[in-house]
């Protein structure tokens, strides 16, 4: 609001015309403006005020705080690259080649392909060993009918010579399925050892995985809290940063230092006098009776 504008719209307030909500929303909106160039102003020329007695606080303060923010981001950045270092290193040790491993899998597909074989030779046995009872089962009926008949003994007996030589094959398959029982029962116990030992080579790798993830823990941890103090000291910064420049705008023309230092900021400066002006202006429209 310039000075022209204050008095028209002092008038039209004679006349009854009134616009306080607009009034407080304006001041509202420039205090903010302000605010916010006080502290670039502040930024800006902070590092220059050392001869101005009046900011000697607000000076030294600030070099501290700065220096200790530089320090506290040297340490979040050493952090930073450890933590990136330590999470590569738990991905390499997650998906490292082991030769351990890889002859253990090797063993146990090859232990594998010999227990299909096992298994289907088993199979095989089982489906001849039914056969062989099913044959025996018909020459007894054999023997019995020829016999009820009236055959020769020699007929018969030849029955029987062939029920020995089923029987022997019988157990010699019976013989046969029980070592391959065995072979399967070997080779069973074999894959399931070869199974602990990929569970702990695996363990293994997990276990040193989680004591890097540990230290990524205890880093993570540590620069949680030095973003919690770097934001605390930029929140000092800015504060003692707006504090130089609302001193530096508002003692300008008044204090030979001020204006040396702000030399070449003169029209921030002006912009913020303006701004004053216009927010006196309107806090008065808005209260005045």
């Amino acid at each position: 609001m310039t000075p022209t504008t204050y008095y028209i719209a002092l008038i039209a307030k004679s006349f009854g015309y009134e616009r306080r909500a607009k009034r407080l929303s304006a001041v509202a909106g420039e205090v903010a403006l302000l605010r916010d160039a006080e502290y670039e102003l502040g930024r800006v020329l902070w590092e220059k005020i050392e001869p101005i007695e009046h900011l000697s606080v607000e000076y030294w303060n600030l070099r501290k705080y700065v220096k200790e923010l530089d320090e506290k981001r040297t340490i979040m950045n050493e952090l930073n690259e450890k933590l990136t270092s330590l999470h590569d290193q738990r991905a390499a040790i997650l998906n490292e080649a082991s030769p351990a491993q890889d002859a253990l899998e090797q063993k146990r597909e090859a232990l594998l392909l010999d227990l299909e074989k096992f298994a289907v030779q088993r199979d095989q046995l089982v489906r001849r060993a039914k056969e062989i009872r099913r044959i025996h089962q018909g020459h007894l009926t054999k023997i019995e009918v020829l016999e009820r008949d009236g055959h020769k003994d020699a007929e018969i007996e030849k029955v029987k010579n062939d029920i020995e030589a089923i029987k022997i094959e019988f157990r010699n398959l019976k013989e046969e399925r029980e070592q391959v029982a065995v072979k399967l029962e070997d080779g069973d116990r074999m894959v399931d050892e070869i199974d602990q030992g990929l569970r702990d080579v695996k363990q293994g790798k997990r276990d040193r995985a989680a004591i890097v993830f540990q230290e990524i823990g205890t880093i993570n941890r540590e620069l949680s809290n030095i973003r919690t103090e770097v934001g605390i000291i930029e929140e000092q910064i800015r504060q003692l940063q707006s504090e130089v420049g609302r001193y530096i705008s508002c003692y300008h023309k008044r204090n030979p230092e001020c204006t040396a230092v702000a030399q070449n900021e003169r029209t921030m400066v002006e912009v913020m006098r303006m701004l004053r002006m216009s927010i006196s202006m309107n806090q008065r429209l808005a209260h005045y009776k």
